[in-house]
Order: structure tokens, then sequence, then C-alpha cells
């Protein structure tokens, strides 16, 4: 009976699972959240009996002659831990609440195997440790042998901090943080207090609005004093401190009711501070090595991108790779891949491929009835539908991208992606107002070819997941005004022909109509929303929204008053 692997995401929110097939390649990866169409799936089971049929019918997996391993990305449940909750920050309540999600949903794991006949009772189990499945899953995508490697995130068994070295692409734990410490408690503490919801995963409106402020100097100092980074190991301040830090930054709080800009200054000088403390941890990694090294990060706080552009060439890290998963999603890779490396017998990750098209492929079937009953124009585009795209968006349309197996992780790539020309003036203002829906501050990523980094942006560095975000050259931000966000960045998504033959060739002809090679990559949804996932998702975007049109595999379906648009 031939192995399969199936990694499951058992954090109690953002729950995915993972196929590993018999020869240890990574074939399938998914957030539950794509499939239930709520946002971070809070409690969802990561092995939604018809999600993972679903995932399972897209590979060779015979039912008959094949058996599924199933592994967590989690060795421990958190709530049996003799631990004092630390509820300076974070309520802990919350706490004890996320602690009561992760042990149902650990208890709970590999039991849709019976749902669906692959078990005639609750199969074993294999547990593995929360930040090695971080830091494997980040080695799986890091096309290096060698490298540091740091797991920073709200919290793993014991710490929030892990400092792996991969060696061969053997990893090696030289350290791990012990206690209360946590920059992602740190940053959720911040967007709350910004007015947002970091259990929605709001930290992303930090991110943006923190362009719109200035840091204040000595709320920035305030801050710095929440935590001690000892040899790379945060950890809280006392009690006493944390309440006196936290009665000041109160002063600057905004409520969810308040005008937005209110927080620029607090969001500015909350993520000086988190720059601060992550530049003493990878200080600490860089005294650890001899000489430069490159650096592969993970954990949630790897998705912080305006504090990612500044890593590389600094600190002795000679290059920066961060997984376009690197969150507690990303995880089943993780754990799929240690279970079948130990059935392998071998302590080597093995390196995929590179690609983050992992998830679900549009349904034919539902492809074919949209274009009969959509009332919209459809064209078959074929092998032209980069060039056709492209037309359209040099002609002013906004047109939803659908097409192949979709991205894993957060960020949309190019096969789920809502794209645009970044000419105009009013474009950002215009898809934030009539497509998306969301708070007209928030920003638009460039997509751009790898070659062409150094010529439009400053510390040009390769980016395929949009994991950094660096400064646009000044003589360029008028040149793409609607991905130039207020302090001179994009948060760019860097592709070539090899890897991405499809965006490749749409800016290639993108750039032959206007002379620009820069195009507008949003993620396919609206606010609140994760990206879609079935056809139908996409095409109640187009019906609700101010889309113009979508691409759904080879099939262009517009609007008949589609801007641009040619009969």
């Amino acid at each position: 009976m031939t192995s399969w692997y199936l990694g499951l995401s058992t954090s109690g929110h953002d729950p995915a699972l993972a196929l590993v097939d018999p020869a240890g390649q990574v074939v399938f990866a998914e957030a539950t959240e794509r499939f239930l169409q709520d946002k971070r799936a809070w409690g969802a089971a990561p092995d939604h009996f018809a999600h993972l049929a679903a995932a399972l019918a897209t590979t060779a997996f015979d039912p008959a002659a094949d058996r599924l391993v199933v592994a967590t990305s989690w060795s421990t449940v958190k709530a049996t831990q003799d631990v004092k909750l630390h509820d300076a920050l974070l309520p802990a309540t919350d706490t004890q609440w996320i602690r009561g999600l992760q042990a149902g949903i650990q208890q709970a794991a590999g039991a849709s195997l019976l749902r669906l006949g692959l078990a005639d009772r609750m199969p074993d189990i294999r547990r593995f440790d929360h930040h090695l499945c971080h830091a494997v899953t980040a080695a799986w995508f890091a096309p290096v042998d060698d490298a540091a490697c740091l797991v920073i995130d709200g919290e793993g068994e014991v710490g929030a901090v892990s400092r792996f070295r991969m060696s061969g692409r053997r990893l090696e734990r030289i350290w791990r943080s012990w206690g209360p410490g946590s920059l992602g408690t740190f940053y959720g503490w911040l967007t709350g207090l910004c007015g947002f919801d970091w259990r929605l995963g709001e930290e992303w409106k930090v991110m943006g609005l923190a362009a719109f402020g200035r840091p204040i100097p000595e709320l920035v100092e305030a801050l710095a004093g929440m935590l001690r980074i000892d040899r790379g190991r945060p950890r809280f301040a006392d009690d006493e401190t944390i309440a006196r830090i936290r009665v000041l930054a109160g002063r600057h709080a905004r409520a969810p009711g308040d005008p937005v800009m209110q927080a620029a200054d607090l969001a500015a000088s909350g993520q000086a501070a988190y720059a601060g403390f992550a530049d003493r941890i990878i200080a600490a990694v860089a005294d650890d090595e001899t000489g430069e090294t490159d650096l592969i990060l993970s954990g949630g706080c790897a998705l912080n991108s305006s504090y990612n552009g500044t890593i590389a060439g600094r600190d002795g890290v000679r290059q920066l790779f961060v997984p376009p998963c690197p969150a507690d999603d990303g995880n089943a890779i993780g754990a799929a891949l240690l279970a079948w490396m130990a059935d392998a017998g071998t302590d080597r990750v093995p390196l995929g491929n590179g690609s983050p098209f992992l998830g679900t492929s549009p349904d034919p079937r539902a492809i074919a009835a949209a274009a009969a009953r959509s009332g919209t124009r459809v064209t078959q585009a074929g092998a032209g539908s980069a060039a056709l795209v492209a037309e359209r968006l040099a002609a002013g349309a906004v047109i939803g991208v659908m097409r192949g197996p979709a991205e894993f992780g957060p960020r949309a790539l190019g096969h789920r992606s809502i794209l645009a020309d970044p000419r105009p003036q009013d474009m950002a203002d215009r898809i934030n107002r009539e497509v998306k829906g969301r708070e007209p501050y928030r920003p638009f990523a460039p997509v751009l070819p790898a070659d062409r980094t150094d010529r439009w942006f400053e510390r040009p560095q390769a980016s395929p997941y949009m994991s950094l975000t660096l400064p646009w050259k000044p003589e360029m931000r008028e040149r793409v005004p609607a991905v130039c966000h207020r302090d001179g960045t994009g948060r760019l998504q860097t592709v070539d022909a090899a890897t991405a033959p499809w965006m490749s060739a749409l800016i290639d002809r993108f750039e032959a109509i206007t002379g620009v090679p820069v195009v507008l990559n949003t993620s396919f949804n609206v606010m609140g929303k994760p990206i879609v996932h079935s056809v139908q998702d996409a095409m109640a975007v187009l019906a609700t929204t101010g889309l113009d049109g979508v691409l759904i595999g080879d099939l262009l379906l517009e609007r008949p008053d589609l801007r641009g648009a040619t009969s």
C-alpha cells in the first residue's frame, strides 16, 4: 500500500490542508477559508471532508490502493500546558478562546477520513513542532542549500521566535525563545489600538496606514520599552512598565468609528518600534554566523512586507527568502513534508519548484454555465488571453483573472487577481471605491519583470511572492501613480517567463502598447471576504461591483458596457 501525506494547519485559525505524494512532492495546498469563503475560518476543520475530497480528486491518490498519513502543525495542545497567560496586551480571554479552538482541532484531526471511507477508525496522527513546520515550509520554497532560518510569529509551543540553521538542506534548531515575549502579539495589540481587529487579519491596514503618518519620537521610544530583546529572544517588560506604556499610547488611540487618519502617526510609530525589535533579532542571528548568509524568514511576522524590504544587504544578510505562505496556513505543507521525510528516512528538506500555484482550478462545467447564463459578452481568448487582457487594461478596463490552480498564501499572484493599468492617477481610488469596497488609503501592488526591477526600484531584489516593499526610484513614481504608495514605495511582485509565462506575456504586451512594463495587481475579492474560490464566486464579484470583466480559464466574460472593449 502506497502512502500519501495529509498535512493540516491546526492552530484554530487560518486552517489549511496540504497533500504530499509518495515521491515527496507537494501536489495540493489550500487554505480552508477559500473553500468556505469565511475569512480566516476560525474554528473550522482544516480537513473539512468536502474540501479534502475535492483536493484528493485533483491528484493520483487511489482510495482503493493508497493510504493517507495525517500530520498536524502542533506537537502539543496548548490548553494543557500549565502556564500563566500573559494578558498585559491582548485579553487573556482571547488567548483562552484560541487555545480552546486549537485543542478541538488537534483532537479532531483526521476525523474526515472516517466520513470519506478512507479509514475504519480514527487514524494515528503524527504531530510536529509548530515552528519546525514553519521552517520546513519556508525551506521547501527556498532555492538554496545553506541558509539561516528565522521564525517569528505570535507563539509556538513555548515561545515566539525560533532560530534554525539549514546546512545541505538539513534544518537544525540553534535556539528558541521562552516565555512571554512576542512581536506578533505586539502587532496585534497595535492593530487594536489603531481601531482595527487583529482577529480579522487587519494588521494589513496598520502597515498601509503607517505610510500616511510620521513616527512620534517619544511614542516610538515608549513602545520600544515593551519588549526586551536578549540575544534575539524577545521578552515582555513587567506588567507595571507595560501599563505605563499603554497609558501613553492610549492617548493616540483611535476608536473604530473615528476617522482612519487619526491613527496614522500611531501606525507609523508602531511600525518603527516593530522594526527596532526585528532588527535586534536579526542582528542576533548575524552574530551566530561567520560572514554573509542567506536568510529564510517565516512565521506570521514575515508578512510584514514593509519591514522585509529593509533586511537584505545589512546585518550580514546576503539574500532574503520569504515563502508565499509564511503564516499558520502554510504549516500544512511543513507537517505533510515532515511526515514524508520520516517515512523516507531523510532529514533533508526536499526542494520544491517554487510555484505557489497549488490550489483548486476552475471547474470547466461551471465556466461553461457562466458563459451561457451570465448575459456577458463572451470571447474565447485561447492562447492569446494574456495579450487580450493587456489590451483591455491599456484601454482602461479593470479585469478579474481566475485561471489555473489558485495561489497558496494570502497574496494574489496572477491566478486569482484583479488587474488594471497603473498609470491613471485615479485608478487606485476607482478600484477601492467601485470594486474592492475598501478604505481609500489601501495600496495596490505593482507587477513587473524581474530583470527590470533595478530600473524602477531602489534596493532592487527578487520578490516573486509579493513579500517585499521597496522604494520606487523618484523618476518612476509619476509614471505609475496607482501603485505608488504615499511614502513612495510599492509591494512588488517580480515575474519572469520561466516561472510565470502568462503574466510575463501580459506585461510584454502591455508595455508594447503603453511603454510601461508594470501592471496593477490586487487580490480577486471584496473587502472582508477571502479570495474567490469558485467560478460562482468570481461571477458574483463581476455582478455586484464595478469590475469590467473576468477571465476564467481562457474565456473572457465582459460587461456589454466595458470600457475600451470593441464590438
